[in-house]
């Protein structure tokens, strides 16, 4: 049986992309039960993180903002966004993990077992033994779900399809469009070409992990009112997930990607958060495989590292207050109005790239855009106190930093005159 350092189990995203950073360094396996390559889904990027990571190849249409429209306002984020082909982000990866010298294997997981010096992972291909298990199958992780280590979880739930639609149909930008139903479903619409689009029906749901099939009778009957026109190429589909686990990390075992709920709770961005933590990520690994700390402590650790701590709980509190969006009579007018009062800056949001000054300026602002009243009445009291204790804290710190400037204004004013 041939040996391995790391076993990525899982080819998406996350897993090609944590390949292609490992195989330079260690011996790497991946695992893949679909055929590599595959995927049903639709990503948008920046420019700046597409260039980063060399997939200018794979962009199929770029933009400088993108638009947010609520029944009662819009906002435009302006940014360098792209969409992606995401079969060519894929086979840019498989070519690369190959080249550096992955192995990739055909084969569903069946199970793993761990013992003092490595992990035998068991498959629909045979066994493979490594030094370290990486999962990375998504939000339906048997793993995952084997040790019950979910805590909380929510996700955004999409069904849809590329379709092919008369130039000059639908506007070339990057939209999210309401619906105006009870549960606050929007129509997504990303770019192609001139001629294709990816078009999507999405919604929050809380406390499941989605079933993207329920979604798609409403998809189909949204595509026939909206476009009848269109002509569909191939199904979109997916559950973003974004939650908490007790531990992300078993002995030898670490959860990267979808499996290990890296998504930030509120928007949908797993694809730019794997470009954003992948690199951070794979360099912990490396640092654990060299040093040997391959227990669940410091494997924990190393997937903690990839996460701004601060940031999470920002999202948190957005996460909190899209439940608030979704029951309220206006349906997101009070998130689209809180995105305008961050004006330029609400693009720091759908990065995930945030400063904890930020972070205080947005939280005030969020509770200025959306009433304390409604947010009391529609937010789940285990979340209030959460939200509550978040903003006495930034009211705190506003007014410990309004206190050091009114001192040093006094202290500058006592200097001047010492000096007259």
């Amino acid at each position: 049986m041939a040996a391995y350092d790391v076993i990525i189990v899982g080819a998406g995203p996350a897993g090609l992309s944590l390949a292609v950073e490992l195989a330079e360094h260690v011996r790497v396996l991946v695992l893949e039960r679909a055929p590599f390559g595959h995927t049903a889904a639709t990503w948008y990027s920046y420019g700046d993180r597409v260039r980063d990571h060399g997939l200018d190849d794979a962009v199929a249409f770029r933009t400088d903002r993108l638009v947010f429209v609520s029944p009662n306002h819009k906002h435009e984020m302006f940014d360098d966004c792209v969409v992606l082909d995401h079969g060519k982000v894929l086979d840019i990866w498989l070519e690369r993990a190959r080249a550096r010298g992955a192995e990739l294997v055909h084969g569903e997981y069946l199970g793993h077992d761990v013992d003092a010096s490595g992990v035998t992972v068991r498959s629909s291909a045979g066994e493979h033994r490594g030094r370290l298990l990486v999962d990375c199958t998504g939000p339906f992780s048997p793993i995952v779900a084997a040790h019950d280590l979910i805590v909380r979880k929510d996700a955004w739930v999409l069904a849809g399809a590329r379709v092919r639609l008369p130039a000059g149909e639908v506007p070339l930008e990057i939209g999210y469009y309401p619906l105006g139903d009870d549960a606050n479903t929007y129509l997504g619409i990303h770019p192609f070409n001139d001629t294709e689009r990816n078009v999507y029906v999405f919604q929050g749901q809380s406390d499941t992990l989605g079933d993207p099939a329920a979604l798609q009778p409403l998809f189909d009957a949204t595509l026939a009112e909206r476009f009848p026109t269109a002509e569909l190429v191939a199904p979109i589909s997916g559950s973003i997930v974004s939650g908490v686990l007790r531990k992300y990390a078993l002995e030898r075992v670490v959860f990267f990607g979808a499996a290990g709920m890296m998504n930030p709770e509120a928007i949908g961005m797993g694809f730019n958060e794997i470009l954003r933590q992948v690199r951070g990520f794979a360099a912990g690994l490396r640092g654990a495989l060299a040093d040997e700390r391959l227990g669940a402590a410091a494997l924990h650790r190393v997937a903690m590292a990839a996460r701004d701590r601060e940031a999470m709980y920002f999202q948190r509190i957005i996460g909190a207050f899209s439940l608030h969006f979704v029951k309220s009579e206006a349906k997101w007018d009070g998130g689209v109005k809180w995105l305008n009062s961050l004006g330029a800056e609400s693009r720091n949001w759908m990065r995930n790239e945030m400063s904890l000054d930020w972070i205080r300026r947005a939280t005030l602002n969020l509770h200025k855009a959306v009433p304390i009243r409604e947010t009391v009445q529609n937010i789940p009291p285990r979340e209030l106190a959460f939200i509550g204790g978040q903003l006495a804290r930034f009211v705190a710190i506003t007014a410990v930093g309004e206190a050091r400037r009114r001192f040093e204004d006094v202290r500058r004013r006592l200097a001047l005159r010492k000096r007259a």
